[in-house]
Order: structure tokens, then sequence, then C-alpha cells
């Protein structure tokens, strides 16, 4: 047993008292806390976002547990959780379906909240009402400062020690970025100045990833001591000395040293890191007594704003010495000598206070207790994974693809992130990557690729723009089984409406895409975003990709409901479904746009009640957007030029028209087209006047028929008839599908009624056996000229009638499904019920048709359907409305095609030839 057949759901509550957050969670240590559940409260679950909203937002839970003893009172001593019932501690929720899989995890987060309530003022009855947000919640807390790409890369890779000297224009240290470490001491004279842009031939190629500096060209100098505990980590064996600095060496004195640093111990106690007199870069070693070597000597410089790191690691006697500028600049060079290395006490720049002509501009000094240099040697440095040269954190990370942008900040972050493989070809290059606080960036990315970023456990999640095209079906809502609950209400309004859209490089340029026909109609609604794109190029596209997403034209459902507590069936399918899943609603009500509503998950809430009430209430999106044209796919180019060659009926291709237009006594005449009638019982019951077929009935209960046509699995039947009203029994014209013989077929019966009622009926002979499939009464009052339809279609079988001066409805009046009766021919038949006494009364027949559902004429412009028979199935739009075809045949036009579904989006329509055959939606190339 399970829930999905009428078990209890199970459900599991766990807390991570006393967890460290920002560790592993695998390295948490659970506590269940499912027996002090108060169930009788809902468990209100949000998670997603709320439709409408661009940006991610934070996933919600609350819920009750009972604390009678206090347990879950925060700062409570007598807890058995003291001291670690406390804000921000992890929670989770899962459930179990029973069906073999486990527990699923429906809520992973932080309590924000502890408050405490006691219903009706009793103790015994004390609860804890728990309040938790998801990651973002936590991410979004406060008010952090914006960072600089290589403010966030330094920090991420753990210095002991680091001044990034990005202090204002007035400042007169340069602050700590460790807490605890004191400020870099300013001397001389500094002045805090932005780095320049890099530009070749009036272009700005660089920015560079940092805010404004130290100039030190007036002979200033920057210098602290390095706290004990930094000592002490760099003392174990390596260490690396950083520092960012623009220095031309034409504008400085002779042999410059730009950097210097003293150790405690060690073959050498005192480095440098020197510009000389022959254009060299050279690295020194100073020993004990004050004598240098030259360890490393680089033959050139740079005029540029680099990234020096100097390191240095011993083993077995053996010091590993490295001059590294980042392999985005020409600086490597390193060297190797026996001897001993001691930890970094001080470091300094520009120690001699020398003084410039030019901008000495120097920051982000750090100190690893590692080696080589930790950062900027990194796969983003250089070439990605599509060959594409992308630019380091120095240079602001230009050209790196936002997935793999969004990557990298989550881990600089702490943030677990889980993407799939982002394909080569939609990769999206981002530009310079801006000083700012965590989430504007994340959405930065989201906006570029046009991703979908959500949380997921107790991390973040990235859906990217080329996973969303063509989703799979993960939910399939029938709402004839009555699977949907509460409100459903799709709004036909122009919330969501934007029908022209300016997007803009971020410092660029823009581009405008608008969609004419909408405008026309409902009027200009614009919209506009801002991208960070690497280029101009992609602006024409991502403007009309925005304008698909925003023009689909169809209803907006504000929520779409299940009830999983009623509809248990659902709920596997329902716990896979994630931002990004896409559902579809088959068998609306009636009121509702015909076809099959096909959305896209972009949020939820869920409650729980107990372990036997399961709600949920989806935010979606139109799936129609993001179906795209793949190679082979089912989605093609346009078809402009292709009409119907022939009429075509609500059922299909005309097979048989049989026509009364001649008189003759005894007998029916041929059909128009497919052939004769046969006619069985006496012969003298069956006329043709007056442009009608007549049957004479002058017998209860014999009936009357006339078979036409051949043999058809599928096929509609229509007929105009005409009966004199009922007296004292029943008259009953009816039409015969799959007929094999009187004994073997489906009936579809028109019953005239003595009270003067119309019913419609569908009964099954099988054997000479006869059963009722379904039976309605209709609105329709005796006396006029009706007009009938019948249908099989597979298992399906259905009719209806209406008065023949109508339109024909849309709707059916009678259904059911049978599988006795495969195939057989169509027949006309009519019968007397048990005790009518009319004397012969006549039923009058025209305009019999039989339409074939499979087929369909198509004038095609030359060659243009051949070249699609090898990729089947096909859906067109004939006359607006929706066809799928399997197959065509013919090499010329007219060309046959078979069809296997029509009236795919729910509605039929008669076509007369020449009305348009196109693509039911053309290749849409994906963004």
């Amino acid at each position: 047993m399970s829930y999905l057949t009428g078990d209890p759901l199970g459900v599991r509550i766990r807390i991570a008292f006393g967890a460290a957050i920002a560790a592993d969670p695998a390295t948490w240590t659970w506590t269940d806390v499912t027996e002090w559940w108060h169930a009788p409260v809902d468990v209100n679950i949000g998670w997603g976002r709320s439709q409408g909203a661009v940006q991610p937002e934070t996933s919600t839970m609350t819920l009750a547990l009972k604390n009678s003893d206090g347990r879950f009172t925060s700062g409570h001593p007598m807890s058995p959780y003291w001291p670690n019932v406390r804000k921000w501690t992890p929670i989770s929720y899962d459930i179990d379906l029973g069906d073999g899989v486990g527990w699923r995890n429906r809520y992973s987060g932080y309590i924000r909240r502890w408050p405490l309530t006691w219903p009706g003022r009793s103790a015994e009855m004390a609860l804890a009402r728990i309040e938790a947000v998801g990651i973002l919640g936590r991410v979004n807390r406060g008010s952090p400062p914006a960072r600089t790409p290589m403010y966030r890369t330094i920090t991420a890779a753990r210095p002991v020690a680091y001044w990034p000297a990005e202090d204002g224009v007035l400042s007169q240290q340069a602050a700590a970025a460790i807490a605890g470490q004191g400020p870099l001491r300013v001397s001389g004279i500094v002045e805090f100045k932005r780095v320049p842009d890099y530009s070749y031939e009036g272009i700005t190629v660089t920015r560079y990833g940092t805010a404004a500096l130290a100039d030190l060209s007036g002979g200033g100098q920057l210098a602290a001591a390095l706290p004990a505990a930094a000592v002490t980590a760099t003392a174990a064996g390596a260490w690396t000395v950083h520092a960012a600095i623009r220095a031309d060496y034409s504008t400085l004195p002779s042999d410059t040293v730009l950097m210097e640093w003293t150790c405690d111990s060690g073959t050498y106690r005192r480095w440098q890191l020197k510009m000389t007199t022959l254009s060299r870069t050279q690295v020194i070693g100073y020993n004990v007594a004050g004598a240098p070597t030259t360890l490393i000597d680089y033959g050139s410089t740079t005029s540029t704003f680099v990234s020096y790191g100097v390191s240095a690691s011993v083993s077995a006697g053996t010091v590993t010495v490295r001059l590294d500028g980042g392999p985005a600049t020409n600086l490597p060079g390193s060297t190797t000598f026996s001897g001993q290395l001691g930890g970094v006490l001080s470091v300094a720049v520009n120690p001699a206070s020398a003084t410039a002509t030019a901008e000495l501009l120097a920051g982000h000094v750090a100190v690893w207790a590692r080696a080589p240099l930790p950062v900027e040697a990194v796969p983003t440095s250089s070439v990605d994974a599509a060959g594409v040269f992308v630019r380091e954190a120095r240079r602001s990370f230009q050209n790196e693809s936002a997935g793999d942008r969004l990557r990298r900040l989550a881990a600089e972050d702490g943030v677990p992130l889980t993407m799939p493989t982002v394909p080569l070809w939609s990769y999206q290059r981002m530009g310079w990557q801006p000083q700012s606080t965590p989430m504007p960036l994340y959405e930065e990315c989201e906006a570029a690729d046009g991703g979908l970023l959500y949380e997921s456990g107790f991390g973040l999640a990235y859906l990217p723009r080329a996973a969303r095209y063509n989703a799979p079906v993960t939910l399939t809502i029938d709402a004839d089984a009555r699977q949907l609950a509460g409100a459903f209400e799709p709004t036909d309004d122009d919330q969501l409406l934007r029908n022209s859209w300016t997007v803009e490089r971020t410092e660029g340029s823009s581009a405008t895409a608008d969609d004419p026909a909408s405008i026309a109609v409902q009027g200009r609604i614009e919209a506009s975003a801002n991208l960070n794109l690497a280029s101009d190029a992609p602006l024409a596209d991502q403007a009309g990709w925005r304008l698909r997403q925003s023009t689909v034209a169809e209803p907006r459902y504000p929520s779409v409901g299940i009830n999983l507590g009623s509809s248990r069936e659902l709920a596997a399918a329902w716990v896979a479904c994630r931002p990004g899943s896409r559902i579809q609603v088959v068998n609306p009500p009636p009121q509702a746009v015909p076809g099959v509503i096909d959305q896209l998950v972009v949020g939820a809430s869920e409650t729980f009640r107990g372990r036997q009430s399961w709600r949920a209430s989806m935010s979606v999106v139109p799936a129609a957007p993001w179906q795209v044209a793949t190679a082979g796919g089912a989605r093609r180019a346009a078809t402009d030029g292709s009409t119907l060659a022939a009429d075509t009926d609500l059922a299909g291709a005309t097979v048989v028209s049989a026509g009364f237009a001649a008189t003759a006594a005894s007998s029916w005449p041929t059909a128009d087209v497919g052939g004769s009638w046969t006619v069985e019982g006496t012969a003298s019951d069956y006329s043709a006047s007056g442009g009608v077929g007549r049957m004479a009935l002058g017998t209860v209960l014999v009936s009357r028929r006339a078979i036409v046509g051949t043999s058809r699995a599928d096929a509609d039947m229509v007929a105009t008839i005409t009966a004199p009203l009922a007296v004292d029994g029943d008259i009953q014209p009816m039409l015969g599908l799959r007929w094999t013989d009187n004994n073997n077929t489906y009936l579809y019966v028109v019953e005239l009624r003595p009270d003067q009622s119309i019913w419609a009926g569908i009964e099954k002979r099988v054997a000479g056996v006869q059963s009722t499939i379904g039976k309605t009464q209709t609105a329709l009052a005796p006396g006029a000229a009706l007009r009938m339809r019948a249908r099989a279609r597979g298992t399906l079988l259905a009719m209806r009638v209406w008065l023949a001066t109508d339109p024909e409805p849309t709707t059916w009046d009678c259904t059911g499904t049978d599988s006795a009766l495969t195939a057989g021919r169509q027949a006309c038949r009519a019968i007397l019920g048990t005790g009518n006494t009319n004397v012969a009364p006549v039923v009058t027949w025209d305009d019999v048709r039989v339409f074939d559902p499979t087929t369909l004429s198509l004038a095609s412009t030359a060659g243009l359907w051949t070249t699609k028979a090898s990729a089947m199935p096909l859906d067109l739009a004939v006359g607006g409305e929706r066809v799928t075809v399997s197959a065509i045949a013919g090499s010329s036009s007219p060309q046959t095609a078979t069809v296997s579904a029509r009236a795919v989006n729910g509605v039929e329509r008669s076509w007369p030839a020449g009305t348009p055959v196109q693509v039911w939606q053309p290749a849409v190339a994906p963004l």
C-alpha cells in the first residue's frame, strides 16, 4: 500500500541544530523532530517564483511544532537542543509516497523565526510556528557592499592577509578586507584614483576589474605588518605575495622596487620585486647579512595594469621561487635553490618612496599560505570550452559565457549551484563584470542567457535557456477526470503583453523588435531590457526573442491547481516538477479555449494538512514560445502557396456523396461518389422523389436499411432526416458505421418519442444482441428537418443532432467507447418502436455523405510536400485549424495527405477547395 493507493502520506521533519550554515550540508547532523509536528496547522511551502516575477524569489515554509516543554524556545536553557535553537538553523521537510522511491525533499531552507503561540492561552498547547526561507533569503540578508571582480576573486582564494586598497579619494589608509587585521599604512603623497581603461585605436578594449587604487607617483608608500596567525600560516612551507600595479618604467627612476616583504627566518629574510634600468623584472632575495641574490631576472617589463605574484615553497630543503604575472601577461619565471623558507612578516609597496612622472597605481596587496599564485591562473583566464578567449578577474572577465560566469560567481560566494551542461552553440557572451553585490550579478547572468535561476535543496539551480527548449511533458492533468482543483480561470488580458521590445547593451547600442499586427489592433505596449553583453551583435536576436515570449496568443492562467489528496495518481509526476517543467491540461472545461493547455511551471505553492490533504497551485507561463525548430524535428519551414485541392468537411475528405436526383420505385439510385446503395428488406419500401430518399416503415420492429461505401475502420457519416411526429411509439431513424450486417454494427439513433422529446443514443449490435453505449435527451423539438452526424474513431464513438437550418455545433450530444467492432461499411437504417400504430410512416434522407478522416487533397507548391514525407508526422494549419499528417503521397499536385489527427486544438471546421495550407508552427530558430 502507498499514498497513491490510499495510505497516509509519509512525513519527515528534520532540523540541523548547531550546523555551520557555510559548511557543506553533507556535514550537518540532523535531528528528526517529526513526533512534535502539530499536524492540524497547515504546512505551507512556496517555491520558484510568482507569475510575472522577473527575478528569482526565495522559497518559504511555515509549520507548527508542539512546544509544551519549551524545547523549541530560542534561548531556553532546558531545551535538549540548547543553545542551538537559533535563527538560520537548517530545516528539511520530506515526504514518502510509499512507491519504493523513498524520501522526497519538498523543502530545504533556514529557520528565520521561531515565534511562540499559546492557543487558548494553554501552556499544554504551546506551539512554535516556524518560518523558514531558502538560500536566496540567506544571501539577500542585510546590505552587503558592492565588490569588484578582483576583490571577489582574491577573497574567494582565501588569503591570510588582504588589503584591496580600493578606498575613497579622502582615504588616509588602505582598509583590510579580512576582519581583525589592521590597514595598510599610507605614507607620503597618496591619492586614490580609478585605473584607466585600456584602449586601442580609440576603442576601449579592457576595463579593469578594480575600483580606484592608490596612486603612489608622488612618493607614496603602502606598508603593513602581517598578523601573527598569518605569519604562522606562511611559515608552514609555502607562501605567495601579490600586488596589482600599473607602473611605466619610462616614468620611474632607475631600479625601482615595486614591492618588498620580509620573513621571520629562512635563507632570505628580505625579498624585492624590482624594475631595473635595463627594462628587466627581477625577484631579489637578501640573506640575514643583507647580501642580495638575483633569483629571477626576466628580460622585459610592462606598463599596463598587471597582477604580480611571487611565490615560494620548500620541499626536502629545495626552495622553488616563481614570478607570475598571470597567464594573460608575459612575466613568467622560476628558479630553485637549496635552503630554508620563513614566514612572511611584513609587506610594502614602493618601499623606497620612488616618484614617477606618470601615475603609479597599486592595490590588491595579498598574502597566501600556499604556492603558486592561486588567482587568475584558472580556466576563465584563457580559452574556454568553446575555444573562445576569456579575460580574467584583472580584466573583468570580458567575453565569459553567462553559464560559466554564474557558476564561478556562486563558487566565489560559497553557494552550491547545479546546472546541466550548456551546449556550446547557445553560449551567450557577457561584457565586463561590474562592481556589484551577489544577487544583481546572478540576475545579470540569467537575463543575458534567458534561463531560469531558482533554489534547489540548500543551494541554487540554473536551467539554461537551451535546456528550456522543447521540454518534455512532466505532468498531465485531465480536467474531465476532475484533476483540476481551485479556481481555473484563464484571463484574456494584456498584463503580460508587450508588442515592442528594445534591448540595450550596457554602455553599448540597442535594437528594437515590433509586432506590427498586434500594435495595429492593441496599440504599442513597450518594454525594454538592459543586458550586459560582450558585443552589440546579439541585440536584434535578443529583442526578437523577448517579443516572441510576450506576444503569445494565448490566455493567461493566473494559477493551475491540483488536489493531490483526491487525485493521488498525480503525486509521483507532481513531485518531479521543478521550475521550467512542462505541464498540460487536457480535456479542459468547454468554456475554455479548446485544445490542450500547454504551460511551463515557474513556481508553486503547496499546502499539507496532516497526512491526507495535499494541494498545489502552480504559477505558469505559456510553453508555446519555447517550442523551437530542431534538426529532424516536427517544426518546418513556412509553406505559403499551398492550398486544399478539394472540399473537406469537418470529418475529412468526402468519399461518398449519396444524392437522390432520380425518381425510381423500389430502389435508391446510385450514389454520386462511392458506388451504389444496397437496400435490404421489402424493395417497395424504398423510393426516391423530389431529390430525397424515402423509407416507408410499415411493420413494428422491422428495420429498413440501405448500405453504401466500402469497409472503413474510421469514418464520419452525416445526413439530413425528416420524420412524422411519433404518436404512440418511437420512430427511430439511425446511421450505421462499421456495418458488417444487420446483426453486427454500431447504430447512431435519433429517437422521436410520443412525448415529443428527441433523444440521441449510440447502440451496438454484436451477433444480434443489441446494447446501449450511451443515450441523452436533446433540446430539440420534433417537426423540422434534422441533421445528424455519426463518428467512429478508434474506440471513440460520438454523435450529435441539430436543426438542419442551423450551423453544426462543435460539441457532441452523446459519446462512448467500445472496441467490439473494428471496420465495416456505412448504412442508413430506420425502425418503428413497440406500440406504434402509425400506418407506414415515411422517413426521408437527404445529402448523405461519408467522410474519410485520414485523407486531405493538397494542391502544393512545386515539390513542397514531397520533401516532407520522410520526416513525419507534420502538423499543418488548414484554414487556421491544426491537423497532424502522418504521410504524404504523390510527387505532383494535388497530393494526398494521410491525417492522423483532426481538430488537434479541439475545433473542427469545413474547408472548401482553395483553403490555405501551412505548417502549424513554422520553424522558429532558438536564440
